[in-house]
Parts: structure tokens; sequence; C-alpha cells
């Protein structure tokens, strides 16, 4: 576990020295990209009395924290969840800017259906899926890693776990499922291009893992680090020029915005794609970095009914395991549980996700109900629905980042250094101590106001329009 140091507002990123590598001085700030990154590293400066302005290609704030209607229901489709939510940058944001969160744990009411056996898994079948995902696989991982070596893949670990298992041929089927899901949950990607090594290497905050969801979805926790902010939204930046007396970012409608320094925080799925044109260029270790670490897929699939009639069979959250044995096991959350209305969700993690990269949403919605209505017992008639498309957003082109065999979280925090003493980088990407978490773009942020404040500590808070 690691413990922030957060007082009246105060925040630190987990350390208490000043990052430094920037010309001074800091006059004006140019933040490219509204996520909660950018957002806190505007917040911050802000509260710091340092101008800045925050350019954001999409018209909307948030980033990968984007929370829909459906219904008059509050549905996030990217982030979810403050994971681990005890001492939590994200969670004591909350609490101060007066955000209401809900416990939103499915584990205690989760089922699970077999697709392959054509039936429903009783309470202690998936109470030993469970077990197996959280408790003996994560226990056996210092094992495998010694024994496969520092190149082995979370796939190799995975055949290597279930083969020692006297499970039979469909447990065994079902253990492999499950266990591939959790890895691709958790880097949005297969377990082959999940360095074992590196597999869940990051620090813990305290409590559940699933922790809590802001009861408005994260939009109202987005809302408040960005009022009172100067955010240009339809803005895309295309090109960041560096001078000996500053930066310039040159926006694609011919627009520009000068400043003493600017902060990139678009995700790594846009520098991979060299979407955003640097001169002088990025060092070629940097390049290699980006080439280097994983940025996959995850997608949703939100379905509105009249009513959760799915209480009236005995369901709740459920997993389900398809019949294909290479398919990764399917969650389905449950968001009446979790008091928000009506609605099932559907979690495709990278194996599941990549099917709807060339469908329409209502291809991945009539899939979605096909096997819901296996799992159920009876065709579903949803009266809404939404789907992400985060990995044909084209700024974004996938979920989050994790680190491959050949690469290390080295890489990860490389991305996070500036250069030329006056471009800056957050974003989950580019620190490793909470790679892929909202808390850890947060965190990354927070870092950047510290080094561009020159403070080892900095003030956020809902700012007055």
């Amino acid at each position: 576990m690691v413990h922030q140091r957060l007082t009246g507002g105060r925040y630190d990123d987990g350390r208490a020295d000043v990052p430094g590598r920037i010309a001074r001085p800091v006059e004006r700030v140019v933040v490219v990209g509204a996520g909660i990154a950018g957002l806190t590293v505007a917040n911050a400066l802000t509260q710091g009395r340092i101008e800045c302005v925050v350019v954001e290609a999409r018209t909307r704030i948030g980033g990968r924290l984007h929370t829909v209607d459906l219904g008059g229901s509050p549905v996030d489709m990217g982030g979810s969840w403050i994971h681990h939510p005890v001492g939590n940058p994200v969670r004591v944001f909350a609490d101060q800017v007066g955000v209401g969160c809900r416990p939103s744990n499915p584990l205690p009411t989760l089922g699970g259906f077999d697709c392959g056996q054509g039936r429903r898994l009783s309470t202690a079948e998936v109470k030993d899926s469970v077990a197996l995902q959280f408790d003996a696989f994560p226990q056996a991982l210092d094992r495998l890693r010694a024994e496969l070596g520092p190149d082995a893949s979370a796939a190799d670990a995975i055949e290597a776990f279930v083969g020692r298992t006297d499970l039979g041929s469909d447990d065994a089927r079902m253990a492999r499922q499950a266990l591939r899901a959790a890895v691709e949950a958790d880097a949005a990607d297969l377990p082959e291009r999940q360095s074992l090594r590196w597999l869940w290497n990051e620090i813990e905050y305290g409590g559940d893992y699933f922790g809590d969801c802001p009861t408005m979805g994260y939009r109202s926790l987005v809302s408040a680090m960005a009022a009172g902010l100067d955010v240009r939204l339809g803005v895309e930046a295309a090109a960041i020029t560096v001078s000996n007396g500053g930066v310039r970012v040159q926006c694609t409608g011919g627009a520009t915005e000068d400043g003493s320094h600017a902060v990139v925080t678009v995700p790594l799925g846009v520098l991979q794609r060299s979407a955003l044109h640097f001169s002088p260029p990025l060092p070629p270790d940097r390049i290699a970095a980006i080439d280097r670490l994983g940025f996959g897929r995850y997608e949703k699939v939100a379905l509105r009914f009249d009513r959760p009639f799915w209480h009236e069979t005995g369901l709740s959250h459920l997993m389900v395991f398809p019949r294909d044995p290479d398919k990764s096991t399917l969650w389905v959350f449950d968001l009446a549980a979790f008091g928000v209305g009506p609605l099932l969700e559907c979690h495709l993690f990278h194996r599941a996700a990549s099917r709807m990269v060339d469908a329409s949403g209502h291809d991945a919605v009539e899939w979605v109900l096909r096997m819901l209505g296996e799992a159920i017992g009876h065709p579903l008639v949803p009266s809404g629905s939404a789907v992400s498309s985060w990995s044909t957003d084209p700024y974004c082109g996938g979920a989050y980042t994790h680190v491959p065999p050949g690469a290390s979280p080295a890489e990860v925090d490389l991305l996070g250094e500036p250069i030329h003493g006056r471009v800056l980088f957050a974003g989950e990407h580019t620190q490793s101590v909470r790679t892929g978490y909202a808390d850890g773009a947060m965190t990354s942020g927070i870092r950047e106001a510290k080094r561009l404040l020159g403070q080892s500590a900095v003030g956020l808070g809902r700012l007055a329009h």
C-alpha cells in the first residue's frame, strides 16, 4: 500500500521531492488534452496563479473518463471505479469537492454461466473461480516468474498454473478463460502480450480492488476538476515547436497557442501513430519506448431495460464462460445493484473487444444480447443501449497501457520525463506506479504541476468560474 500525503486540498504524487529539468521562468502553460491528467495540471497551475490554457480536440472534457446518459441513468463508458479507494487521491478529491461515491464491489453477488455446458454455475463454483483469479494465481506469481524466467508472458504462466491442477476438462477450460480475462482486464491486451515479470506490479492503496464509483459517474469528478479553467474544446493540437524562449502549439484549424511550456497529455495510442508532430523530434529513446509499450482494447456495451428482471431469476453480476476454449470470460455488471438503474453493462476485454472494431454498434449489441439471452434463459429486449469505441477513437486509439515481454516499467517512467526543458508529459502511460488507472493519470498531473510550480505539493479544488 502507498500512502498519499494529503492535507487541506494539498496533494503530492507520493514523493516529497520537487521534479526538475525544466527551463524557468514558468509564465504561461499550454496543456494538450482535457482528460483527468491535463485537467489536474491545469487546476493546480491555476491554483498556483500560473496562466494556463487547455486545448482539447474533442467537444467534451474527460478523455477516457466519459459518462453518458442512458434513459436517465449516468453510465461510465470508460473508467468506472475508483480502485483501492482508501488513500486514493481520486477518492480524496471527491470528498474534498463534495462528489458522492458508493461502494461497488460485485463479488459478493457474482454469478456464473458456462455456455460450454449450458448451465448456471453453483455458488461454490463461482466462489472457487473468484478465489482462483484473485488469490491462488496471484499468490503463485513469484514462483512462476522464477520458473519461467524474465521473458515469459502472462499466457505462459496461465498454462503452467492450470496445467498443474487436477481440474477436469471443463473446469480447466473455465480456469484458463477466467485467468485470461483477469489479465486482459488489467492489461487491455492478450496475455501473450503482457510481461509476466511486470504483471500486477503496481502499488496499491487501501480497500477493495473494485472499491467505489462516483454516484453520478466520473463526469461529476471531471467537471469539478475543470470548473473555472480555460478549456478550448474542439481544438486539436497538430504540432509542438520548441524555441529558446518557449513553445508554440499549432492546431489543425490554424490557431496557435504560445507559452513558456507545454504539457502533453494525449494517450499512448495517439503518440504511437505519430498524430502529434514535435519539433525538434522526440529523442530516439522516447520513440523506442513508445513503440515497445502496449496499448490494447477494452470496450463496453450498456443495455437499459424497463426493470431489473434478472433479479427475479436470482442473477446479479455475472461471469459468462464461452464455448470456445480460446475465448476469455466475459463480465456483465448489474448496475441496478449499484443503484444506477435497470441496466446491464458487458465489459469486453481485449480478445472479445477485437470483434467490435469492424462491427457496428448494433452488431455489438445483438451479439451481447444473444449471449445474455442464453445465460438468463430467454431473449432480451432493451429499451436503450450505448456502445464504446475506444479502439477506433482517433483521439485515443485504445484503452490503456501495459508492459509487454521485452519492455519494462522504466520505459513508462521515461515517457514522463520532460524534453528540451519546455515540453512536459502526463497521463497514465507516463508513470509506472499506477499504470492504467485514473488515479495514476491524476497523480502524473500532480507531478508535472509540482515540476512547473517548483513545489513539493500542489493545491487542487473546485475553482470559481
